[in-house]
């Protein structure tokens, strides 16, 4: 099976699918990557065999390819400060503070970074944080890994990006925005070549044992 994940949804899957692999006697193919880039591959013609995306919104794009998908996760935006947070960062206003160097997703190339500027536009702050922003990339990881290396005062990111980071990073919710949710839906491909294989690979990312492991990961459980 070829399998087409949002990047940030390995921590909480990558073991579901050893299992998967060694239950079936079957290869899972795993191709994880920014949500934009992943509809750009899709839409150039590449073909899943299933697709996990970060937000409903990347799966609405890609849709008429799949069979009708099914929400599995949710997980929230957080702002991720230095330890302590020595610059004083108590929401999304004060990322627009003087100074700040500040991280955030590219828009167009994950969910996260599209989630992110509907959050900026809806909390009325896009145009005093833009000017803070130093870096947009694909991935949250690359901005936790920024963050730990002192390159960056702030960033907005999953909430999940932030677990294991917690001896260096803090991570601060953003209140009252139901818009900095993101949700997570599965898809099996239409006409996929081994059907039922597809579709039991689905059941096992529902189960029990991988909701545990999503919400040891940060995430939130839709079912």
């Amino acid at each position: 099976l070829n399998l087409f994940a949002g990047s940030m949804l390995r921590p909480a899957i990558e073991q579901t699918l050893i299992d998967f692999e060694k239950r079936e006697g079957v290869r899972v193919t795993r191709v994880y990557n920014g949500c934009g880039i992943l509809v750009a591959q899709m839409k150039a013609g590449q073909k899943p065999d299933a697709y996990f995306a970060c937000d409903n919104e990347f799966m609405a794009q890609v849709v008429d390819l799949f069979n009708p998908p099914e929400e599995i996760a949710q997980n929230e935006l957080v702002i991720l400060v230095q330890k302590g947070n020595p610059k004083g960062v108590v929401d999304l206003k004060s990322l627009g503070n003087a100074g700040l160097r500040v991280g955030i997703g590219h828009e167009k190339q994950c969910a996260m970074g599209w989630i992110t500027q509907r959050t900026f536009t809806e909390s009325g702050v896009t145009d005093a944080v833009m000017k803070n922003v130093t870096v947009q990339t694909p991935t949250g990881d690359m901005l936790v890994n920024q963050m730990q290396t002192g390159s960056l005062d702030a960033a907005v990111t999953y909430l999940s990006n932030a677990v294991g980071a917690g001896d260096k990073l803090d991570a601060l919710r953003i209140q009252g925005l139901k818009c900095s949710v993101a949700t997570q839906p599965f898809a099996v491909a239409k006409g996929v070549k081994f059907k039922q294989l597809a579709e039991r690979l689905h059941v096992a990312l529902k189960s029990a044992q991988s909701q545990e492991r999503f919400l040891d990961e940060g995430f939130q459980w839709k079912k």
